[in-house]
């Protein structure tokens, strides 16, 4: 009997978890580094570790582990040389070879094994002893150790999912299960779960084989029967030798046929609890864990939400914190400011939330800030809403009253300054600044009539030059990925670390973007861009407040009539905005067919792509669809766009540098970018888009970048010389896919090779393309095939892509930009399907992304060099808008064009359409 005075043993059965959580992520997304190294089983490993340690406390515990090699089981099996297995089909039992113990195992995925190493370093980070003995497997290191502390009076839990330990269940053991929200299984558990008490578990186990294991049991009998069996008999021994009891003819026969085998099989899985292994309470004993080695891991890993979970770290060094810096400490400073530059981080605040803060801190007493501390991001500490508007003139509800600055040069002090000491270092371009959200820095300092010049190292940039994949590129995602310390946002403490702390993790991820090769990238693309863009946002666009408020009328009165019809159609009144009330109309009250998927709340999905398969049987979903279009133009531009725009009536949208994985810029708070340009609807909500006084709109689009680029980069001899020849590639493409010549081609026949064009582009799978065209499978992969038969080059192309991919897990742009393709050797096919998409797709859409941001870098100089008025001020993918002075038009029509159409040399020309307009939809 245990001892309630002794603590519990805690044993974990650690293959089962890290196999259990190696498929459980299979299934779902894998995991990866930016590197490539899986890490899904780990990551769910240690988090299961950590729940363990946080719901139980253990104060003794060990992780156990098979070793490879042969077992003591092994040689026992190999006395055994065929077994017989039960024929469904012909119902008799066939004589077949018998491989011996475990041969059926396949090898383990190599995705997995590459883990088990950070694996037993996460283990050992968390001081947790590993326990396995040579010759012997995990469950009998667990079965002897479980033994041994029971007799010591020690209750133990063995830590489980696998019912094969469900055997070693006595009063004293018990099995835990963490996967089944910490189910504990005692003898009446057990029993009550397999309808036996644990001490004849293995009778059971013996009777039913395990074809995993290839332990062979007794065929034909299976699990309900080998429990009935049991129950009726009491042990695997007595329904042997009673055989002749048993009513059942297939199991009569099989117990009659295969004793031998049934008695092999109960020694193969009986846990041996006499290993030559000793219980040493001492090296079990749980201690804390070991933060410098857990934060090494995590952060190799990139385990960001861990990093943000440990402790913090202890240090060696401590970072001198200055509020109110004498002269000769500033004068200090300024030395190695102008040697070597400086980091800087700035918050910007109205007066009352300055008092406020300085209210809070003035009994505070000043601590030590330690090196391991990292930044914070600049926009994370500008208001939210001045971080979201750039107006030209910045009005005074939006002006920042205090600005206040931190600054670091070196890792040992980090200054508060104000801001007027700093305007001449600021202002000097000779000295190199390193921060975080360039343009943020830029949009804070000119509300306060400073010039920042000189910038050289922005984390964000580097950040997403990392790893674009990432959704956040905040400074304090940043410094949990790649430091010891999360950042809080507060006040001056706060702001002197986050100065020092891009001091110190500046050349850390200036490494790593060397390392990866984009260096060039970053200097030639991404921080030139910069103030580019800020001088776009601050410009802003025109916009007709009176025209948007005339079709907000004319929307409201179409979504009364089509909110009508569906009404009418489907009998029945609800909001049609509602998944859930739409959902019940559709599917339970009209009885249209359920789709397989869910939305959130187990909802049956409403999604665009179910609304669009039933509008083929019925009206109702269509008008739906028809419906939520008209509401969304109407609540995200019509209604919104009027009340964004500032006196000049100019809406200013801020544009995103690290919003996509492509390269591509996003545009936010406006999103400018998504208003639709192909329906009537979204052409006259961009006639609300207009000139300044005295200037007219000028559009610049690039003709088929991404097809053009697919034609450089595979040198396609069909598709080169439409390019250089200024033939129409669509209808190239429908007159070799659909053998339709020229002069009998339909608009439509048209469209649907442009589909196949785009579609190839995009990676398009036969059942994307039959969903877009309106055909059946057979009929879109006959297209595809086609088009790389005639294509050859392209074909080509995408399979030296894939190959090089699948490699190398990333592909790059022309430039050298880089995005990484970890998915493309998962063992999931839609996860691989999606990667190998993906990796066609990139190199494309991301060179023609670099492609416009190098050309808007030249435009923006060659205006200022010409000392123009015309303002870059929209930027949509392929096409850039201005607002051009009426005396400027030829010259910049010229400057533009030329500016677009020679970035690089291509094997095809660049081609871009230019078009002049008192409006965006009426340009000529």
């Amino acid at each position: 009997m245990s001892d309630p005075a002794k603590a519990p043993v805690f044993l974990l059965d650690s293959m089962s978890f890290i196999f259990r959580a190696y498929h459980a992520m299979q299934r779902q997304r894998p995991m990866s580094t930016r590197t490539g190294v899986p890490t899904a089983a780990t990551y769910v490993f240690v988090n299961m570790i950590n729940k363990l340690r946080k719901d139980f406390a253990p104060q003794y515990f060990a992780a156990v582990f098979d070793i490879s090699g042969p077992v003591f089981r092994d040689a026992r099996a190999k006395e055994m040389a065929t077994v017989r297995k039960f024929n469904i089909k012909t119902q008799q039992f066939d004589q077949v070879d018998y491989g011996g113990y475990k041969a059926n195992r396949t090898e383990m995925p190599p995705d997995l094994s590459q883990q088990l190493p950070y694996i037993r370093r996460a283990l050992d980070a968390f001081r947790i002893p590993i326990l396995q003995a040579q010759g012997f497997e995990a469950d009998d290191v667990i079965g002897t150790l479980a033994a041994k502390a029971a007799n010591a009076g020690h209750p133990v839990y063995v830590v489980s999912s696998d019912k094969d330990m469900l055997q070693l269940v006595t009063e004293q053991v018990k099995v835990l299960n963490p996967t089944k929200d910490n189910l504990i299984l005692d003898s009446a558990k057990v029993e009550e779960t397999l309808g036996v008490p644990p001490e004849r578990v293995v009778d059971v186990m013996a009777l039913r084989g395990d074809s995993i294991d290839n332990i062979p049991g007794a065929p034909g009998i299976g699990d309900k029967g080998s429990v009935e069996l049991i129950q009726q008999f009491g042990s695997v021994e007595a329904a042997l030798d009673r055989a002749s009891e048993v009513k059942r003819k297939t199991y009569r026969e099989s117990l009659e046929n295969n004793r031998d085998a049934v008695l092999l099989s109960k020694e193969l899985v009986t846990i041996h609890c006499s290993v030559p292994i000793e219980l040493n309470l001492d090296d079990m004993r749980t201690q804390p864990p070991d933060v410098s080695a857990c934060r090494a891991l995590f952060t190799e890993l990139e385990f960001t939400t861990l990093l943000k979970e440990l402790a913090p770290a202890e240090l060696s060094r401590p970072v001198e914190y200055l509020v109110e810096p004498t002269q000769a400490e500033l004068a200090d400073f300024l030395i190695a400011a102008r040697a070597d530059g400086f980091s800087l981080a700035v918050h910007s605040s109205t007066l009352e939330e300055t008092a406020e803060q300085v209210s809070e801190q003035e009994s505070e007493a000043i601590e030590e800030v330690k090196p391991e501390l990292k930044t914070m991001s600049l926009l994370d500490l500008v208001d939210k809403a001045e971080a979201e508007a750039c107006p030209q003139e910045f009005p005074p509800s939006q002006r920042s009253e205090v600005c206040r600055i931190a600054v670091a040069a070196g890792a040992d002090k980090a200054l508060l300054v104000p801001l007027e000491s700093m305007c001449a270092l600021l202002e000097d371009e000779n000295i190199p600044k390193r921060m975080h959200d360039l343009k943020g820095a830029l949009r804070v300092l000119e509300q306060h009539d400073v010039t920042l010049r000189g910038a050289g190292d922005d984390l964000m940039l580097y950040s997403y030059l990392i790893n674009p994949t990432h959704a956040a590129h905040r400074l304090s995602d940043v410094a949990a990925r790649f430091s010891e310390y999360p950042l809080k946002e507060a006040g001056d403490r706060e702001l002197a670390e986050a100065a020092h702390a891009v001091e110190v993790l500046t050349p850390v991820l200036r490494e790593d973007v060397n390392t990866l090769d984009e260096r060039e990238v970053y200097e030639t693309i991404d921080l030139p861009l910069v103030p580019v863009l800020f001088r776009m946002e601050k410009a802003g666009v025109r916009i007709d407040s009176a025209v948007l408020n005339k079709m907000s009328a004319t929307l409201a009165a179409e979504l009364e009539r089509v909110g009508e019809e569906i009404y009418a159609r489907s009998g029945y009144r609800f909001n049609i905005q509602s998944p859930k009330q739409l959902g019940d109309v559709l599917f339970n009250k009209m009885g249209l067919p359920k789709p397989l998927k869910y939305g959130k709340g187990k909802v049956v999905s409403t999604a665009q792509d179910v609304l669009e398969e039933l509008a083929v049987h019925n009206d109702v979903p269509r008008m739906v669809l028809e419906y939520r279009q008209l509401a969304k133009l109407k609540s995200n531009y019509v209604d919104s766009l009027p009340l964004l725009a500032d006196g000049e009536s100019r809406v200013h949208t801020t544009f995103n540098q690290v919003g996509t994985a492509t390269g591509r810029l996003s545009s936010t708070n406006p999103n400018l970018q998504n208003i639709p340009i192909r329906t009537e609807l979204g052409r006259e909500i961009r006639a609300a888009f207009i000139a300044g006084p005295g200037c007219t709109l000028l559009s610049a689009d690039y003709s088929q970048i991404e097809l053009r680029l697919m034609a450089h980069f595979s040198d396609d001899p069909l598709l080169t010389h439409a390019y250089r020849t200024g033939q129409d590639i669509h209808t190239l493409t429908a007159s070799e896919v659909f053998g339709v010549s020229p002069g009998q081609m339909s608009k439509e026949t048209r469209n649907r090779a442009k589909a196949v064009n785009f579609g190839i582009v995009y990676g398009i799978s036969p059942f994307g393309l039959a969903a877009q065209l309106g055909i059946d499978q057979h009929e879109a992969r006959l297209y595809i095939e086609t088009y790389f038969d005639r294509y050859k080059g392209v074909r080509a192309f995408i399979d030296r892509l894939l190959e090089e991919t699948r490699r190398e897990q990333k592909v790059r742009t022309i430039f050298g930009r880089v995005r990484p393709i970890p998915d493309i050797q998962s063992r999931n096919a839609n996860l691989r399907g999606f990667a190998e998409r993906t990796a066609v797709n990139t190199p494309l859409q991301g060179t023609a992304a670099d492609i416009i941001k190098v050309a808007m870098i030249r435009i923006d100089r060659s205006l200022t060099e010409r000392k123009l008025k015309t303002r870059m001020t929209l930027q949509v993918h392929d096409e850039l808008l201005f607002d051009v002075p009426e005396a400027e038009v030829d010259q910049v029509r010229e400057l533009v064009k030329h500016e677009l159409e020679n970035v690089i040399e291509l094997k095809v020309p660049l081609v871009a359409d230019v078009g002049v307009g008192p409006n965006w939809r009426d340009l000529k």
